[in-house]
């Protein structure tokens, strides 16, 4: 029998967003904030959020306009996975999840949901000057899909991301949006801060963003998780997984599985991003081993590996995705048009990671994979007379394949910073790095700023690597 207390909790924050509703614009100097309640049931979630965003910014805004990316997986949506991934995406046939939105509160015009373009648009009473802040409250419903993707369930448990409304990224003073993609990482955002409060199903473990505790309610298990200035959160539930806990140079480590190798890892990892790039930005760094369509993928403090996934590639795997702490997590880019610039650093960094402690023979692999792999690529692409030189952004949805995304995107972008570590040099170029990461923590950094950086840093290094992108 489903007990009580989580209803409770939505009904309290229902009754809240009554009385907020008359009082939703203020002056204060602040961050974007969001407060979510879930309901686990037999059927799905619950769920209740409370979004309170501060304009700061030098613009104004006449509406807020939010992503909601779980709706991509309804059934009258196309797949959100390529052809070839389907049956590793659906291992027990195809499956469906629904976003249900039942109501929007606030002191605003209108709203409305773009069931096409994924969209929640709120329409202001009157412009959002610099500094003003606004509340909504959304009251929705899950249904989850059965899959390996990065939202849904499957025999090991939940994937929790991507399932509530989301503002979408402000770039130059606009929000910024485009369709879903089945190729790349189609979430893009700004940072925020998070308390989400959810009851822990029976005989299950956890890990999500930030740091969280538990406390009782009527025999069920209510926690509470807050993080800060990350730019998505996520939750993994499982009844299979034992969870573990470490607390490594004030960071605190949980992990979800049974390697006994993937804290050393971690820790691994934070010692030599940290040492190179600057300080872990969080107070929490979570990991979970799930059944996943591709090797692992990075979230706010939260990483997933894919289980199946062993030896020195499991090592690569983590140490990728925590390095997109840095570059994605802690330094933003726009990955809907340039994927490459958090994927070809964090490939990068990633080589470093080897190079650092001592296993030059694997990351010497990384590289001779990445060059022969493109080289192939290339030939391919020459065969039919669409040459890829000189390219490595563009739209994800432009991307004809995962082969042609992945070569570019990884494998291309690999080359091009180990180009730039030879032309430069390896201390000058991890130094400029440092100082790129240090400039733009917490923003969104364009190519543009990408390449100023590093010339602020090296006089004349970004036309040395751009001639060098151009050749090949």
């Amino acid at each position: 029998m489903k007990k009580k207390c989580s209803t409770i909790i939505l009904i309290l924050a229902l009754l809240l967003s009554i009385l907020l509703a008359g009082a939703s614009c203020d002056k204060r100097e602040d961050v974007t904030t969001y407060e979510l309640w879930l309901d686990f049931t037999d059927d799905g979630v619950e769920c209740v959020q409370k979004l309170t965003f501060v304009n700061n910014t030098e613009y104004e805004f006449l509406d807020l306009k939010l992503n909601v990316y779980a709706n991509a997986f309804d059934s009258k949506k196309p797949l959100p996975c390529t052809s070839q991934e389907q049956s590793e995406a659906y291992p027990n046939g195809v499956s469906f999840g629904e976003f249900k939105l039942r109501d929007v509160y606030g002191d605003f015009d209108s709203y409305g949901f773009d069931f096409d373009s994924n969209l929640i648009t709120v329409n202001l009473l009157q412009p959002l000057t610099p500094k003003e802040s606004f509340t909504l409250e959304f009251i929705y419903s899950l249904t989850l899909p059965n899959t390996t993707l990065r939202y849904g369930f499957n025999e090991r448990g939940l994937t929790m991301t991507g399932f509530y409304p989301q503002l979408c990224a402000i770039v130059d003073g606009d929000w910024y949006y485009d369709e879903f993609s089945a190729i790349g990482d189609p979430y893009f955002s700004d940072v925020a801060d998070y308390e989400v409060t959810f009851n822990l199903p029976d005989g299950c473990e956890y890990v999500t963003s930030g740091t969280s505790k538990a406390s009782e309610c009527d025999g069920e298990t209510l926690i509470t998780a807050k993080a800060k200035n990350i730019r998505d959160y996520a939750l993994v539930i499982s009844p299979e997984l034992q969870k573990t806990t470490e607390e490594y140079k004030g960071v605190e480590l949980n992990y979800l599985g049974s390697n006994p190798y993937t804290l050393t890892y971690a820790k691994k990892a934070l010692d030599a991003y940290c040492a190179m790039f600057g300080e872990y930005a969080y107070d929490s760094l979570s990991i979970a081993d799930m059944p996943f369509v591709a090797g692992g993928m990075e979230y706010g403090s939260l990483c997933v590996i894919n289980e199946d996934i062993k030896n020195t590639e499991y090592e690569e795997v983590v140490a990728h995705e925590i390095a997109h702490q840095w570059w994605y997590s802690t330094v933003g880019s726009n990955n809907l048009i340039s994927a490459w610039q958090d994927e070809g650093l964090t490939n990068y960094s990633t080589y470093l990671y080897f190079v650092e402690h001592c296993n030059i023979e694997y990351a010497e692999l990384m590289l001779s994979d990445a060059y022969s792999q493109y080289q192939r690529f290339c030939d391919i692409q020459n065969s039919v007379g669409e040459p890829a030189k000189g390219k490595l952004g563009g739209r994800l949805v432009d991307f004809p394949s995962n082969y042609y995304y992945t070569n570019l995107t990884y494998n291309k972008s690999l080359i091009t910073w180990k180009y730039a570590q030879d032309a430069l040099g390896r201390d000058n170029l991890v130094k400029a790095l440092a100082a790129y990461a240090k400039k733009y923590r917490f923003a969104i950094a364009s190519e543009d700023d990408l390449w100023n950086s590093l010339d602020e840093s090296i006089p004349n290094a970004s036309s040395i690597v751009k001639s060098f992108i151009a050749s090949q």
